[in-house]
């Protein structure tokens, strides 16, 4: 497991929403939360992905989280296609907590802009750099 406050490289993060974005293949992102965001909305006790073959706005929500202290939306900030949705954490939300780089991912997007995405958000190195 990754640190709280680690970057990973192999990601674009958008720092205001906590996220986590990293490419599969041209086009589609893996999308999680970072170790800060999850310790930021507390231990996770509910998961819902948006489903798969929904059409997600920017800014609009692609999962909703329940923790003890918070309950709300995960925006994304691009427009896109959820091509598929993370159901361990359905049953263990506490996945998000523990693995958030790993086994904790939420949704793959298939980005409507993929350039305008990669461009509008900071690369790990960046991110790492920026703190």
């Amino acid at each position: 497991m990754m640190g709280t406050f680690d970057f990973p490289d192999d990601r674009f993060y958008d720092a205001t929403r906590h996220m986590w974005f990293r490419e599969e293949e041209p086009g589609c992102f893996r999308v999680g939360i970072t170790g800060q965001g999850a310790k930021t909305v507390g231990e996770l006790v509910a998961f819902m992905p948006k489903r798969i073959g929904g059409r997600v706005a920017a800014g609009r929500s692609i999962a909703t989280v329940e923790s003890g202290k918070w309950v709300g939306a995960v925006r994304l900030p691009f427009a896109g296609e959820v091509i598929d949705a993370n159901e361990a954490p359905i049953d263990r939300p506490f996945l998000i907590n523990e693995d958030p780089f790993g086994a904790g991912w939420m949704v793959l997007v298939r980005a409507d802009e993929p350039d305008a995405v990669r461009e509008l958000l900071a690369s790990g190195r960046a991110s790492c750099e920026g703190r």
